[in-house]
């Protein structure tokens, strides 16, 4: 699993809040937190795109007979994606529906799923997000304020052992 951040036309993909709901808009400027995505492998050539605070980026329908892409808490069908690799470098990313991921970066930034086919507006960069430049997580359930640190797998220096009786 690794932590990207996807672009498209020089604008990050990040979530915002308008008209009530969280949703995936293509208007960022910067790697910041919003606009970090964890990538999770499903296998069969699907990811799934899981936010800092463990929520999924799920299609579903929008207040404009649209679908977009919404924070939702479980993995379903619906934030499972299949990858369609360019020879560009560049990843459309096609729903369970058939339809496509994509934005009109001159016009409204919200992110939708809703061709059939991808055009230019369809074709992603994911850039690996490093390490040490992940954001700090935090729950949906906390304050804006204090975050907690984005966990990390545990490693042993060449010097420390593991405790008598751990395995190997």
């Amino acid at each position: 699993m690794a932590y990207v951040t996807i672009t498209i036309g020089g604008h990050y993909l990040r979530l915002r809040q308008a008209g009530g709901d969280t949703r995936l808009w293509a208007d960022g400027r910067a790697i910041e937190a919003d606009a970090t995505f964890e990538r999770v492998e499903l296998g069969h050539g699907r990811i799934a795109l899981r936010t800092l605070d463990g929520r999924y980026l799920t299609m579903r329908p929008d207040h404009h007979q649209n679908f977009g892409l919404y924070p939702e808490p479980e993995l379903t069908a619906a934030a499972a994606f299949e990858e369609v690799l360019w020879p560009t470098g560049q990843v459309s990313l096609r729903s369970s529906e058939l339809t496509y991921v994509g934005v009109q970066v001159r016009r409204r930034t919200a992110v939708t799923v809703n061709r059939t086919e991808p055009a230019l507006t369809e074709r992603f960069f994911f850039v690996t997000v490093p390490t040490g430049m992940v954001p700090r997580q935090r729950g949906t359930s906390e304050p804006d304020g204090e975050m907690e640190p984005v966990p990390q797998p545990a490693t042993l220096s060449t010097t420390e052992r593991p405790p008598a009786g751990a395995p190997s």
